[in-house]
């Protein structure tokens, strides 16, 4: 609306700006050559060239503001597309970190258990050596015992107990 207002507000000055010319008319004034690349015109054409260019400055300018609107359209848009998806994963991130560190405390007195029965393994085994040691030596000493006794002498003991209890045991059976 305001394009089309801007528009027509410029065309009903270059119209002004055109009947003043004409009204004043060409006074017979002589053409200046000029720097600025218009040799040969007049000071009504300059006017309206220049109000040529300044419509295609307008038109450019009416472009470039709806490019600019339209680009922050999207921006806006994709903004609101991407920031809900950008929250929802940092949610999610939080919650893994949160499970994390639940697995690490979880792992901590799991290490710790692990610990103390390493310690209680430790005891038994120092108790263990300790009952091993102890029984080696009453092992040894039987077995030193052993090797002591005279088997001859011990058979021959058996021989005469058993001469001894065979009269007894026919007595008893009788």
């Amino acid at each position: 609306m305001a394009e089309n207002e801007e528009t027509k507000a410029l065309e009903a000055k270059t119209e002004e700006v055109v009947e003043t010319v004409d009204e004043k008319g060409e006074s017979g004034v002589a053409v200046n050559k000029s720097k600025s690349g218009f040799p040969d015109l007049s000071d009504r054409e300059l006017l309206v060239e220049l109000l040529k260019e300044q419509k295609k400055t307008s038109r450019r300018s009416l472009i470039t503001a709806s490019a600019l609107v339209a680009i922050c359209v999207m921006i806006g848009i994709a903004v609101l597309i991407i920031v809900p998806k950008v929250i929802s994963t940092l949610n999610n991130a939080y919650k893994a970190i949160d499970g994390i560190q639940t697995v690490v405390v979880n792992a901590d007195k799991a290490i710790s258990s692990v610990e103390q029965s390493l310690d209680g393994i430790d005891e038994m085994v120092k108790n263990v050596d300790k009952v091993v040691v102890d029984n080696t030596e009453a092992v040894s000493k039987t077995v030193d015992q052993m090797s002591n006794i005279d088997v001859a002498t011990l058979n021959k003991s058996i021989k005469e107990l058993s001469e001894i209890i065979e009269p007894l045991a026919k007595f008893f059976r009788r």
